[in-house]
């Protein structure tokens, strides 16, 4: 399970963060022609494959997109054994985005070698820092103020794509594309009021114990993890006129399916 842990309104979120075209279609089994923890890509096994001794962080995502070329089909993700026998889950997943650059491809990654490490039955959270898979990099303070000034100056929206990619700012449209991808829900009963974390952190920070460093490190992280989705959530409202609402209580997601329903049965009648 990986965890985004997030400030947002003085609070500290932990959100779960999945992909959406994930759906995990068998528990515990286990074929005589798929391991624990493989990927399998048009019939071709990523533990057989030359990206198996690659211990790089993107060798699976390449190896699905290469084995992708001709046929662009699901592909399928086998969980480990569980602890008690040899039997594993199964995922099935959609295509992935097309590549923008390295910090969202290590995002994805990051979901992939979760689903590959899942133990059926057991909840085990691991963080996720977008700091330190370099999603922000290629989000800079220049960039989003060109996006904003074109987008002023520009009315004709059918014009932007061209100039976009004629300031070298194109990739800030295809990163709200790319991480749309990923499921983003806040776990409930975890929040923490940001005031009581920081007393937390300002108290025990002279013992200067494993536990604190891991306390305030966990606080950094959520930081700048807020300051990286404030500035995607920028970038959306100056191309969409709207704040970026990736991140959501199950609340909110239930919320938002019940008006969903209501305008199609709406739209029906």
């Amino acid at each position: 399970m990986l965890i985004l842990p997030i400030v947002n309104r003085n609070r500290i979120l932990n959100v779960e963060v999945k992909l959406k075209s994930a759906d995990k279609i068998r528990t515990g089994v286990k074929f005589s022609d798929a391991p624990e923890s493989e990927v399998i890509v048009n019939g071709k096994r990523l533990s057989d494959s030359s990206y198996k001794d690659d211990r790089s962080d993107g060798a699976a995502l390449e190896f699905i997109r290469t084995n992708s070329v001709r046929f662009k089909r699901n592909y399928l993700i086998t969980t480990r054994q569980e602890n008690s026998s040899s039997l594993y889950d199964v995922y099935e997943v959609s295509q992935p985005p097309r590549r923008v650059n390295d910090g969202l491809d290590n995002l994805y990654t990051s979901v992939i070698t979760d689903m590959r490490k899942e133990i059926p039955g057991i909840k085990r959270g691991r963080y996720l820092s977008l700091e330190k898979l370099g999603v922000g990099e290629h989000l800079t303070d220049d960039k989003i103020q060109r996006l904003q000034d074109i987008v002023r100056s520009v009315r004709d929206t059918s014009e932007w794509p061209l100039i976009f990619e004629r300031e070298g700012i194109a990739d800030l449209v295809d990163t709200l594309e790319f991480i749309n991808h990923f499921d983003c829900t806040v776990v409930e009963d975890t929040t923490i009021p940001e005031e009581t974390l920081q007393g937390m952190v300002e108290t025990l920070k002279k013992l200067n114990t494993r536990e604190t460093r891991n306390l305030a490190s966990y606080y950094n992280m959520a930081l700048s993890n807020r300051d990286i989705y404030s500035k995607l959530s920028n970038i959306n409202k100056i191309i969409y006129d709207k704040p970026l609402t990736l991140i959501q209580s199950k609340r909110q997601k239930q919320k938002q399916l019940v008006k969903s329903v209501g305008e199609v049965n709406g739209k029906a009648a």
